[in-house]
């Protein structure tokens, strides 16, 4: 009798176990302090990035570690006017979050990519060997 309820004392201790499905651990992706929303932390990110690349860019051609072409330079300005372009914009989204100030943002935001992808090719061939 003895090994039978200690069986029996096993098996149900086990059920919780195994008869409940599992659940998720994951935690739903916190916003960084300071945003308002995930798109407001995206496009921040985004901008955040796009002034480091222009700030390297500047420091590798200051150093001598990038030759910029006329042309090139004239890609990097315009790069470096929509991305000022673009801050502007986004700090009216990311204090006022509506609907219209984000299409804004998002819209100067997707040029700012579109600049800096260009940029990135011209700095590619504009390093020394």
């Amino acid at each position: 009798m003895t090994r039978k309820l200690a069986a029996l004392i096993l098996c149900l201790g086990m059920v919780p176990i195994l008869g409940c499905p599992a659940t998720s651990t994951t935690n739903p992706t916190t916003l960084a302090p300071g945003y308002q929303n995930a798109t407001d932390q995206q496009m921040g990110e985004i901008l955040s990035g796009a002034h480091a690349f222009y700030v390297s860019i500047q420091q590798q051609s200051a150093a001598g570690t990038l030759n910029l072409s006329a042309t090139a330079k004239t890609v990097f300005n315009d790069f470096g006017v929509s991305l000022n372009a673009a801050d502007s914009v986004y700090l009216a989204y990311h204090a006022n979050p509506t609907a219209a100030n984000q299409a804004t943002a998002q819209a100067a935001v997707n040029v700012v990519q579109t600049k800096q992808a260009a940029a990135q090719t011209v700095a590619t061939s504009a390093v020394k060997q």
